[in-house]
């Protein structure tokens, strides 16, 4: 995928169930062909999804992206796009169950890497106030705070304090705790003061 900036990578690590890794390239190519055929016959079928089976629907095309996604070694901008897009139908056919707040947060993270931090900041927003007690609340609000403590993209420091607050004060004992801890010292700091104040430590 696209880079992500230094400050992201450095506190966010592998905590989330993240939108790339590695794998066959071959493979990797075969099934977005075959992908590709199953998403271009379903937009032809989409008109004629019943209301009642759409969720399923949905979640099946994404769970097949998802696939795809997770084993690219290399960001396709044209795949991205057609899976944000499809992970955020999900969530919105699927709302009443909790996979809603998953894909909306895979969305997020697709958004973030297609340069959309305006979407990003929706999706995350929305996991916190439509799905209070979804497990991934936790994610979603720490993913947040980190777009709004880095200058390099939504830039608001104060919103960022807040959130990493809010995560000690709500997950005392877990690893979103400790890490919102170490990342209120980077709140509003470019990847050079990161880097520099990191090098002055050792």
């Amino acid at each position: 995928m696209k880079s992500r900036s230094f400050f992201l990578t450095l506190l966010f690590g592998n905590l989330l169930i993240l939108i790339s890794c590695s794998s066959n390239n071959k493979n990797n190519s075969v099934e977005k062909n075959v992908l590709g055929n199953k998403i271009d016959t379903a937009k032809k079928q989409d008109k004629s999804v019943s209301p009642s089976d759409s969720c399923k629907y949905y979640l099946r095309l994404s769970q097949e992206l998802d696939s795809v996604l997770l084993k690219s070694t290399q960001f396709d901008e044209k795949l991205a796009i057609k899976a944000n897009n499809t992970f955020v139908k999900c969530a919105f056919e699927c709302h009443h169950d909790s996979i809603s707040a998953l894909y909306l947060l895979k969305a997020a993270q697709l958004s973030q890497s297609l340069n959309k931090l305006e979407l990003s900041e929706k999706y995350l927003t929305k996991i916190l106030s439509d799905y209070p007690n979804t497990p991934f609340k936790p994610a979603a609000k720490f993913l947040l705070a980190q777009y709004y403590a880095d200058v390099k993209l939504l830039n608001k420091p104060s919103k960022a304090k807040e959130l990493f607050n809010q995560i000690i004060k709500e997950y005392p004992k877990s690893i979103w705790a400790e890490n919102a801890a170490a990342a209120l010292q980077w709140v509003g700091k470019s990847d050079e003061e990161i880097l520099k104040e990191l090098k002055k430590k050792k």
